[in-house]
């Protein structure tokens, strides 16, 4: 006589697994990271800031410098800057974030001067890893920084 039967078992068992999958919390996105590296004649030598802010396409491309400056030194802190770094011009720093549930991800550069490439905006999906390179020009270069684990 058999008193356990494991075909009785597994229906409960599966059950028991789908229900502990649904109960989970969200898992959060990853953060992510920008290494930036700033040419020493960057802003001509001086410093300037790094702002991070979720946005969509049209809040990018209607912003202005202005409304960027007052934004992220708002007080109280505006709820769409995801970071505000300051940069020195020679140096190469790594910036890391909490990339925002939805929705792009805008990068702005606070130069004294600011040129034509002052902002660019980033799409989904995002990468863990940027690197920025700021050239004397005040043109800026935006890579993607690939895993080895992603070429698979």
């Amino acid at each position: 006589m058999i008193l356990f039967s494991p075909w009785k078992v597994f229906p409960l068992l599966v059950v028991a697994i789908l229900l502990a999958g649904c109960s989970s919390d969200p898992k959060p996105p990853p953060s992510l990271v920008f290494n930036v590296k700033a040419n020493i004649q960057a802003n001509n030598g001086g410093l300037f800031y790094f702002v991070v802010r979720s946005a969509n396409e049209k809040q990018f491309m209607l912003e202005s410098y202005q409304d960027v400056a007052r934004k992220a030194f708002s007080d109280p802190p505006d709820p769409g800057v995801l970071g505000i770094y300051s940069i020195v011009p020679g140096t190469k720093q790594e910036c890391t974030l909490n990339q925002p549930a939805q929705g792009m991800v805008a990068l702005y550069f606070l130069f004294t001067e600011p040129g034509s490439q002052w902002k660019k905006l980033l799409s989904i999906p995002f990468q863990d890893k940027y690197n920025i390179s700021l050239k004397a020009t005040g043109q800026i270069e935006i890579s993607e920084d690939k895993s080895w684990y992603s070429w698979f």
